[in-house]
C-alpha cells in the first residue's frame, strides 16, 4: 500500500510542474521576469525533498514489501526478467497481480554433412505465470512445449468372438516434449532470506538460471549446457526439492546474491525405445532397448536413498557486471547400484563496457568411478541381449538390449560471448526501424570447447559379468559468429555461421544435436525469437 502523504506530495510536484510548463509558453511574447521563474523551481525542489524525505520515513516493513519485487536469486537478463523464476519480457498484469507471459523460437539450420536434413526446427514455446498467494508468498511456474505439434491418444473396447478386445493408438509428432520446467512456492522471510520450495532451477552456472531464447543473440544453446552437456543434465535443468535465496547490499552500489537447495537431484533413469525391421527375406525383428542415461531427478518418489546439494553465490559490483561460483553435489546412481555421486561446480560472469558485453561460463562435472557404475549394471541386468533363435523362429526375430548411454568419468568446458551494438541513424528511419524507439543491430561471436575423459565407447556383459569394456577422449570445439536485429528488446531476427568439428569418432557420438558420422560440420542458422 503507498503512503498518502507520499501520494499527496507527488501529486502537489506534478501540479505545480504542469503549472509551470503551461506558464511559460502561454506568456511567449510578454515578459517572465526571472523572480517568476526562480519562484515556480524553489517550489518544486522543496515539494520533492519532502517527498524524499517521507520515503526515507516509511515503517520499516513497508520497506521490506517494497524491495521484494527487486529479489533475484541471480543476475537479471537484458529483456528486464528474473532468472530462477519466469521472466516475461512483457507482462500482462490480471486484476490479482497475476504476471503472465511467456517466449518462443524457430529456427532454419542448413549443414555440410550429407546425412543431414536441412530443417526448419520449432525449438520451443513456453508460458510463464507468476502469481501473489499472500503478502509475502508467491508462486511461480514455467511449462514448456518443446518440437510440439500434437498429441492424439484413442482407445476402444468391444466385445469380438465371444470376448473382450482392446485397441489403443498413441500419434505424435517427433521428438516432441512438454516439460513443466519448473513450479515453486516462495515465502519471503526479509528483505535477505526467501524461502522457496518445488520445482527449482538448479542454480549450477549461468545459462541454466538465464535460459530464456529472447534473451541470446545465437540461435542455439551453448555445448556445456544442452549441446553436449557438461552439466549433470541439460538445460534447462530443474529438480524438486526446498532451499532458501536471498541478496546483500555491498557498499554503495554492490550486491551479493546466494542460492543453496537440497534436491532429489540428478539420476540414472532408462528409456525404453521400440525398433521395428523388416528383413529380406524372412525373420523380421521387433527389438526393444532399454537405455539408462543420467536425467534430471523425479518429481515423484525417489530411486535412491539419498539427496543432494547445490548452491551459487554471485557478486556483482554495479549493474551489468556479475562474478559467481556455484557448486552440485549428489548420489546419482539408484538404490540397487553401487553408490557414485556427482561433483560439479562452474564459474561464471559479465562485464559491460559500454556498447560492449562479453559473457562466459566454465563447468566441470565428475561422475565418480564409471567402471565400478558399470560393473553394477552389468550385475543387476544379467545379459547384454538377449534373443529367440532362429531355429525355433525362423520368421521373426525378437530381441531385449541393455546399454548405458553418454556415460564418461569426467566432462569440462566453456563458453565466452561477446556482443557489440550498434544503433545507426540509418536503422531508425529505414523499413526495419520505423516505429520502434530504439532499433538495435547486434554483432555477436561465441567460442566454445568441451573436454570428455572415459566416455563408455562399448560395453558387453554375460551372466552379470563384463566381458568387454572400451572407453575414449574425445575435444570438442564449436565457433560461431552472427548478428541479431532487435527492433526491440523482447523480440530478435537471427543469423549466425557456426563450426563444429571433434577430435576423433562422430559428432553424433559426442552431440545431442548433430546426427552425422562426420567429425565436423559448417552450419548455417537463421533464427526468430520473441517474447511477451
Amino acid at each position: 500500500m503507498k503512503c498518502p502523504r507520499i501520494a499527496r506530495s507527488c501529486a502537489a510536484v506534478c501540479i505545480h510542474a504542469a503549472f509551470a510548463l503551461w506558464l511559460v509558453p502561454s506568456v511567449a511574447g510578454a515578459e517572465v521576469s526571472d523572480e517568476t521563474v526562480q519562484l515556480l523551481m524553489k517550489q518544486i525542489e522543496e515539494l520533492r525533498a519532502e517527498v524524499d524525505e517521507l520515503k526515507r520515513q516509511r515503517p520499516p516493513q513497508q520497506a521490506d514489501q517494497d524491495a521484494i519485487p527487486e529479489r533475484t536469486g541471480a543476475p537479471i537478463s537484458n529483456t528486464g526478467g528474473t532468472p530462477g523464476g519466469p521472466s516475461p519480457s512483457a507482462l500482462a498484469q490480471g486484476s490479482e497481480g497475476v504476471e503472465l507471459g511467456g517466449y518462443g523460437s524457430l529456427r532454419f539450420e542448413g549443414g555440410s554433412p550429407d546425412d543431414v536434413s536441412d530443417t526448419f526446427t520449432f525449438r520451443r514455446f513456453v508460458l510463464t505465470a507468476d502469481a501473489p498467494v499472500a503478502s509475502r508468498i508467491r508462486s511461480s511456474f514455467e511449462l514448456e512445449f518443446e518440437r510440439f505439434r500434437k498429441l492424439e491418444l484413442e482407445r476402444s473396447a468391444s466385445v469380438e468372438d465371444g470376448g473382450l478386445s482392446i485397441e489403443q493408438e498413441v500419434d505424435g509428432t517427433s521428438d516432441s516434449e512438454i516439460t513443466m520446467e519448473q513450479m515453486w512456492v516462495e515465502y519471503d522471510l526479509d528483505a535477505a532470506l526467501a524461502l522457496r520450495a518445488g520445482g527449482v532451477l538448479v542454480p549450477l552456472g549461468r545459462f541454466n538460471q538465464n535460459h530464456n531464447d529472447e534473451r541470446w543473440d545465437i540461435a542455439r544453446r551453448p555445448l556445456i549446457d544442452r549441446g553436449s552437456p557438461v552439466l549433470p543434465a541439460p538445460a534447462a535443468w530443474a529438480e524438486l526439492g526446498v532451499g532458501g535465496l536471498g541478496t546483500f547490499e555491498v557498499g554503495e552500489k554492490g550486491t551479493l546474491e546466494y542460492q543453496l537447495y537440497v534436491v532429489n537431484g540428478v539420476t540414472l533413469d532408462p528409456s525404453v525405445e521400440e525398433k521395428l525391421a523388416t528383413r529380406d527375406p524372412s525373420r523380421d525383428k521387433l527389438e526393444l532397448e532399454g537405455s539408462f542415461k543420467t536425467k534430471s531427478g523425479t518429481f515423484g518418489n525417489d530411486v535412491k536413498d539419498a539427496k543432494a546439494v547445490a548452491g551459487r553465490l554471485a557478486y556483482s559490483p554495479w549493474l551489468g557486471s556479475e562474478i559467481a561460483g556455484s557448486f552440485y553435489y549428489g548420489r546419482y546412481t539408484p538404490d540397487y547400484m553401487p553408490n557414485e555421486a556427482i561433483a560439479a561446480f562452474a564459474l561464471d560472469g559479465i562485464a559491460t563496457f559500454g556498447d560492449l558485453e562479453l559473457e562466459g561460463e566454465y563447468a566441470f562435472s565428475d561422475f565418480g568411478d564409471v567402471d565400478r557404475v558399470a560393473g553394477g549394471f552389468a550385475r543387476v541386468v544379467g545379459e547384454h541381449s538377449s534373443a529367440i533363435p532362429g531355429a525355433s523362429s525362423p520368421d521373426f526375430e525378437a530381441e531385449i538390449e541393455f546399454e548405458l548411454a553418454s556415460l564418461a568419468e569426467r566432462r569440462q568446458g566453456y563458453w565466452l560471448e561477446g556482443r557489440y551494438d550498434l544503433r545507426p541513424a540509418w536503422l531508425t528511419g529505414s523499413v526495419f526501424g520505423r516505429g520502434f524507439a530504439d532499433p538495435r543491430l547486434t554483432l555477436v561471436a561465441r567460442a566454445e570447447q568441451v573436454w570428455i575423459d572415459g566416455l563408455i565407447d562399448s560395453l558387453d556383459f554375460s551372466g552379470g559379468a563384463i566381458t568387454s569394456l572400451t572407453d575414449t577422449d574425445h575435444r570438442l570445439d564449436r565457433w560461431t559468429i552472427g548478428a541479431a536485429y532487435r527492433p526491440v528488446p523482447n523480440a530478435a531476427l537471427q543469423l549466425a555461421y557456426e563450426y563444429t568439428q571433434v577430435d576423433r569418432g562422430s559428432l553424433e557420438r559426442v552431440t545431442n544435436f548433430m546426427a552425422t558420422n562426420e567429425d565436423h560440420a559448417h552450419t548455417v542458422l537463421l533464427g526468430t525469437v520473441f517474447g511477451f
